[in-house]
């Protein structure tokens, strides 16, 4: 999760001599600031004025490339130029995973970032997770980092509250995937099919029975989705009620399923088939899950 020692070091070189530069043009600190390392020696409360500021007037960012004042490379002053592309709002700091840590936005559309330390792991800083804090993602070398600066609220969360972190984490993966680049466009994006929200909802009880209003809206309005969903819940149904047929002696028969229940059976398919068309209304008879008792393994 940590950026390399080298690059960290880069960023703060790079983002210190920026800040040195926006100080010197809009006065913020009567400090008389030449290099980055003299920013860095000031107190972090001084520090976040000019980054402030900075974000009132991003076009400071091009000015800065344009002057190069600290005569850096040009692949340098275009990892400045992608500073541009900042996202600034308030975040749940919300998951540490192997690669990096997840900052979920609290905006509409919520969006899942992937986003790298700096010189002090994340996970360390903020163990106990998930956090509200209010900051700024950075892409670098075609990964996110946050400035340098982040501010935490102190909030705890009960349980209820977690549960709806976890779920719009789980919908923004389902819809965005996890980002981890910049810039980064929802409304770009491709957007998720209806067949694949449902998979989503549909994906565990817990789902199922917090996106209920949803599922119902989709198979509503889409007689295919309506098939998709009985089958699902059907293959869902089949693990509990072949455990109980198999209780009471059943082996190689088939079954056919809807909402939960059996409605017909057969020794073959073929029969299962012949007493579906006879038996369940026509409408429904695409619901049904056709499923195979099988011999148990011995």
């Amino acid at each position: 999760m940590l950026l390399p020692e080298d690059d960290a070091q880069q960023f703060f070189k790079l983002f210190s001599a920026l800040l040195v530069f926006v100080n010197g043009q809009k006065d913020v600190l009567e400090e008389d600031l030449s290099t980055p390392d003299d920013f860095m020696q000031l107190p972090t409360e001084q520090r976040v004025q000019v980054r402030n500021e900075l974000y009132e007037d991003t076009q400071l960012i091009e000015s800065f490339v344009q002057e190069n004042p600290f005569h850096f490379s040009s692949d340098e002053l275009e990892i400045v130029r992608s500073w541009k592309h900042y996202v600034k709002g308030e975040f749940s700091l919300f998951r540490h995973l192997k690669k990096y840590t997840i900052f979920l936005s609290t905006s509409t559309p919520a969006v899942a970032y992937g986003v790298l330390s700096l010189t002090d792991a994340l996970k360390d800083m903020f163990p106990y997770v998930p956090v509200l804090v209010q900051g700024v993602l950075l892409p670098f070398k075609n990964q996110i980092v946050y400035d340098g600066y982040l501010g935490a609220y102190n909030i705890s969360f009960g349980g209820g509250t977690r549960r709806m972190f976890n779920n719009t984490y789980n919908e923004a993966k389902a819809d965005f995937g996890i980002v981890t680049s910049l810039p980064f466009e929802p409304s770009a994006q491709r957007q998720t099919t209806d067949e694949e929200k449902l998979k989503f909802y549909l994906k565990n009880a817990r789902n199922r029975q917090y996106y209920w209003d949803e599922i119902e809206e989709l198979i509503e309005k889409n007689h295919d989705l309506a098939i998709s969903y009985h089958q699902e819940m059907g293959k869902i149904n089949s693990r509990t009620l072949g455990k109980r047929l198999r209780g009471i002696g059943f082996r190689n028969v088939w079954f056919g399923i809807l909402q939960g229940m059996t409605v017909c059976s057969g020794k073959t398919k073929d029969d299962l088939e012949k007493n579906i068309s006879s038996v369940v209304p026509k409408q429904m008879q695409d619901f049904v899950y056709r499923y195979h008792l099988k011999e148990s393994k011995k």
